[in-house]
């Protein structure tokens, strides 16, 4: 009996380690380290584990365990990772021969490997569901219901490191799903136009979790709002990652996708969604097509996924590359006039938001001073209590700019028409 007891307490402790459906064991619980930023997690924790893992590499799971994943995932992670591997038989294979290795394997050994072994043309797309299935990454837990999984990412050091790495989100009603930029963004719409009443609890816990890795108000967001909120933490986590390889100096992803966010509190508020493409306020916009394209472009309406874009085609060396840094200028000259109609009509709220700040830089433009302070080696890593204060602060801002989305229209044209916004405000 008291064997059976102690086989029980040590079951319960790893499943209480274990994170998620995929019973991620190498798991970083955001609440454990409650009263510091996600920015030191981020550099502290998170970003060292995952170099480690791209270093050291990580055990191959055996081709029944690969198989077993298909169902712990989302549909369209194991289509995409039987249509890789070809078939679920040459799944298991694959599974079977590079489990056999002596030594782990790094996320750029895999396809290497899948190289040798025969496998064929969809081995980098079959390495990630393999990294991700393998637990050759880091989980952020949010909470028992919502998990964030972060595979492939390179330490940095190497050409083009910034680039690699895939997140995936789980949550409630979902399983693992690679949470693309593009695919947030549409999901991001779909819950503020339609859940505006809970959009504060959103907004409310992405920012107390970014100041101070507490999720505790997470669970009064709505499902389907938490869905959203989980694939933000995975993508966000994995920009943050990317931002760190270059010690902040390129690439400021992560700071792109925190202001669009913030920014959809204001397209949340409209009766049609309006951004400002090429310095126009507009709620239509060309339809999307690779930079490299010269082929014409129909108008469509316009949504939060236009903040994602390709590259001009008038630049060949790039003009294939796609992200949300693609439309900075224009929706950091969207955050500016919005912060500047505030300080108009609101002045006692943005007043209360930015005294949170000790610098002025970019206090034109609320949205952009708030990401330079979350993502900043000079913020402190602990933040006092006055500073806590700036989630529900900030929220409430949120809401009076949802308020006034409609009311701002004229205003926004009249800032754009007059050119009151230097360049300086805009960069």
């Amino acid at each position: 009996m008291k064997s059976f007891i102690i086989f029980f307490i040590l079951l319960f402790n790893i499943t209480v380690l274990a994170a998620g459906q995929l019973n991620y064991t190498n798991a970083v619980k955001i609440n454990e380290y409650k009263g510091q930023t996600f920015f030191s997690l981020m550099e502290d924790v998170i970003k060292p584990q995952l170099d480690q893992i791209a270093k050291e590499g990580f055990d191959i799971a055996t081709g029944s365990k690969l198989v077993a994943g298909l169902k712990k995932v989302d549909s369209k992670v194991s289509a995409s990772a039987i249509r890789s591997a070809g078939s679920i038989d040459q799944l298991k294979n694959a599974g079977n021969k590079l489990s056999s290795f002596s030594r782990n394997l790094t996320f750029k050994q895999v396809p290497e490997a899948l190289a040798r072994e025969g496998i064929g043309g969809g081995r980098y797309d079959l390495t990630t569901y393999i990294s991700l299935i393998s637990q050759g990454g880091v989980a952020v837990e949010i909470d028992n219901n919502n998990i964030a999984y972060n595979v492939n990412y390179g330490t940095g050091e190497e050409e083009n490191d910034e680039r690699t790495g895939r997140s995936f989100g789980e949550s409630f009603n979902r399983l693992a799903l690679d949470a693309s930029d593009k695919h947030y963004l549409k999901t991001l719409e779909a819950y503020v136009k339609s859940d505006v009443e809970n959009s504060r609890h959103f907004y409310t816990a992405l920012l107390e979790i970014l100041l101070n890795n507490d999720s505790s108000h997470f669970g009064l967001i709505s499902r389907p709002g938490q869905t959203v909120a989980t694939d933000f933490i995975a993508v966000y986590t994995a920009e943050q990652d990317r931002h760190l390889m270059s010690n902040l100096e390129r690439h400021p992803w992560d700071a792109s996708l925190l202001e669009v966010t913030l920014l959809s509190a204001f397209h949340a508020g409209q009766k049609k969604i309006k951004l400002i493409v090429n310095g126009q306020f507009t709620d239509t916009t060309l339809k999307q097509a690779p930079g490299c394209s010269t082929a014409e472009r129909p108008q469509q309406r316009a949504s939060l996924v236009d903040y994602w874009q390709f590259s001009a085609s008038d630049d060949p060396e790039n003009c294939n590359r796609s992200g949300l840094n693609i439309t900075r200028r224009d929706f950091r000259k969207l955050g500016a006039v919005i912060t500047a109609y505030q300080k108009k009509s609101h002045p006692e709220l943005l007043a209360k938001v930015q005294r949170h700040f000790k610098t002025k830089k970019n206090s034109h433009n609320v949205f952009a001073q708030l990401s330079d302070f979350l993502i900043n080696f000079e913020t402190p890593k602990r933040l006092n209590q006055n500073t806590l204060e700036l989630s529900r602060d900030f929220t409430n801002f949120l809401m009076q700019v949802k308020a006034d989305a409609n009311s701002s229209d004229n205003f926004i044209i009249e800032q754009l028409e007059t050119g009151n916004l230097n360049e300086s405000e805009e960069d």
